[in-house]
């Protein structure tokens, strides 16, 4: 059992540099793969500092905002939208009568049939006519 308050992480190995730069931080890699390894490995990047103007920065964040409120008013259509869809399935289910209320009410599992024809402007040639 560990004491309350020890340290349950393992601790940093001093020295640990020496080990690692002889292999080229390599361990375990067979030496005959190492020299594929830069091929398999992604490259370091290099960080590209930009020097953005200060109107450059400003536009940016115009048009960031302006997205920003394009999405949400896609969203806010696409809500409006459903709902409107919920609430016109709610009120033809209601409009069913009691009989078939519990049948509408089930989902239909039943799979596709593997036969079936998807309508397209010009048939496939591998119909049968």
């Amino acid at each position: 059992l560990v004491a309350a308050g020890a340290r349950g992480f393992a601790k940093k190995v001093k020295g640990g540099k020496g080990k690692g730069a002889a292999a080229g931080g390599l361990k375990g890699i067979q030496p005959d793969l190492q020299p594929w390894l830069p091929l398999i490995l992604k490259p370091k990047r290099e960080k590209v500092k930009h020097n953005f103007t200060e109107e450059e920065l400003q536009d940016a964040e115009r048009r960031a905002k302006e997205y920003s409120r394009q999405k949400s008013y896609q969203n806010l259509a696409w809500r409006r939208d459903m709902e409107a869809k919920f609430q016109l399935r709610n009120e033809a289910w209601a409009a069913l009568p009691e009989a078939l209320q519990h049948s509408a009410n089930q989902p239909d599992l039943e799979p596709f049939p593997l036969t079936r024809r998807i309508p397209t402007d010009y048939p496939p040639a591998t119909w049968p006519l």
